[in-house]
């Protein structure tokens, strides 16, 4: 009776450390160095995190199977339990983009954007997946008529799906608004931008290193890197931060506090011969963000007691740019909230991963389109 006592407490334990105990560690096929942001997507859609400097990231084995997402490297799917997983160099073409040059001061981007948003507490799980056209406006020099504030994102299409769990059995999904409390994960129009300022290689690169670290305050902040066909920025918005943590003010002013633990983004060029890479090179952007959420007001807003973590990934790509007059400019100014944009998916766009496509078929048979 003892000896099965024994036993049935082993497999107890075992199994706990199945459920609980593991580490993923990833790295490069080619020359086995770790990737680090990769943005790790458990068998439910949720965001479990993104890799370390390490390219390393704790998970439970009864997340699997697992989605792994990075910019620079083909998306790939583990169904097993694995220390090391490698990821493969994708290659990628630019996309097929309308660009219509000329002697015009104002350049009009459009993108495809999808987002990915998890919120997390002991006993809630919050998840929304978006997709968008969205459109910039950006001027070379100074331009009279033109308002700076049309550089950041403005939403010409959207698609939203969400879904609320918890401990007690609840498992509802539906088409979240934008001013629904669900829609407090988003946080694409901070983080989202297109590379309209040029960036240069570095002397490092132009002499031929394949990649160069520029530091910031207390951590690297730019880090390039060059191969035959691509070169990528990455950067980490939280470099000048000595605790790599950072507290807006403005969200404590409204019972907000959100404490930032990762913000970072990788934007992949295509390589020219010229060495300096601006909007027309943009091939696709990837934007990571990890907030912890411990304000009164935010809590209620989402629909939580506890404390929240909250994981936004976004991917970004070009699909048209077109060069305007200010007199073009402005006459698309005249309706400038209620123009629409039909959706158009790059040819270079990435795979979904099969969990999201199960979100949005539940959604799309569980609830009538609108």
């Amino acid at each position: 009776m003892k000896k099965l006592y024994l036993v049935l407490v082993l497999m107890y334990l075992y199994g706990s450390l199945l459920l609980y105990a593991d580490k993923i560690k990833v790295v490069d096929l080619n020359d086995k160095t770790p990737v680090s942001g990769v943005s790790v997507l458990s068998s439910s859609g949720l965001i479990l995190g993104f890799t370390d400097e390490a390219g390393e990231l704790s998970i439970k084995i009864g997340d699997l199977p697992l989605s792994l997402r990075s910019i620079g490297y083909e998306t790939v799917t583990i169904n097993d339990s694995q220390d090391t997983i490698f990821l493969k160099p994708a290659v990628y073409t630019l996309s097929d983009i309308e660009i219509k040059p000329g002697d015009r001061p104002i350049t009009r981007v459009i993108t495809y954007a999808r987002e990915y948003c998890t919120g997390a507490t002991p006993s809630d799980t919050l998840q929304m997946y978006n997709e968008y056209m969205l459109e910039y406006f950006f001027a070379e020099g100074k331009v009279k008529g033109y308002d700076k504030s049309d550089a950041r994102p403005y939403s010409r299409n959207e698609r939203r799906y969400g879904r609320i769990a918890n401990s007690s059995g609840l498992d509802s999904v539906m088409r979240p608004k934008y001013n629904d409390d669900i829609a407090s994960l988003s946080f694409l129009s901070n983080m989202a931008f297109v590379p309209f300022d040029i960036r240069e290689e570095t002397e490092v690169l132009k002499n031929g290193a394949q990649s160069d670290t520029i530091l910031g305050k207390y951590y690297p902040k730019f880090i390039y890197f060059m191969n035959d066909n691509f070169f990528t920025v990455d950067c980490d918005a939280l470099s000048d931060h000595k605790e790599h943590k950072w507290s807006p003010w403005f969200f404590k002013m409204f019972g907000m506090t959100m404490e930032m633990q990762q913000a970072d983004w990788s934007i992949l060029f295509n390589k020219n011969d010229e060495g300096k890479y601006g909007i027309y090179d943009f091939i696709f952007g990837t934007y990571n963000l990890k907030v912890i959420g411990k304000g009164k007001m935010l809590k209620k807003m989402i629909g939580v007691k506890d404390t929240i973590d909250i994981y936004c990934y976004i991917e970004q790509y070009p699909v048209e740019i077109e060069r305007l007059t200010v007199e073009e400019y402005k006459d698309l100014k005249e309706d400038y909230f209620s123009r629409k944009e039909d959706f158009k998916e790059p040819s270079n766009l990435q795979p979904l991963p099969e969990t999201i496509e199960k979100l949005v078929k539940r959604i799309d048979s569980e609830i009538l389109k609108k």
